[in-house]
């Protein structure tokens, strides 16, 4: 397995490239880390919502061949003789 190199944090914000460790204070990595995290937030709840839009449209198409099924054997029900009821 090949070694990481240690990179330095870079952020770039309105064209400006700032090396967290070395152009930022304390109080601005915070800033940065926040900002990181929030990001991450954003692309999982992005996924997830990916995710449940596949998931309803399963159980939409479900439930529509579920009622399907129950509509062809409600009209056989009307199909049956009188006498048989």
């Amino acid at each position: 397995m090949a070694k990481k190199e240690n990179q330095m944090p870079k952020l770039v914000l309105n064209d400006v490239e700032y090396d967290v460790n070395k152009d930022l204070n304390d109080e601005q990595k915070q800033m940065y880390l926040h900002l990181q995290n929030i990001e991450d937030k954003i692309n999982s709840n992005n996924f997830i919502q990916q995710q449940l839009a596949v998931n309803k449209d399963a159980f939409i198409r479900l439930l529509e061949e579920s009622l399907a099924k129950g509509s062809a054997e409600e009209e056989w029900l009307l199909d049956v003789p009188m006498t048989m009821m």
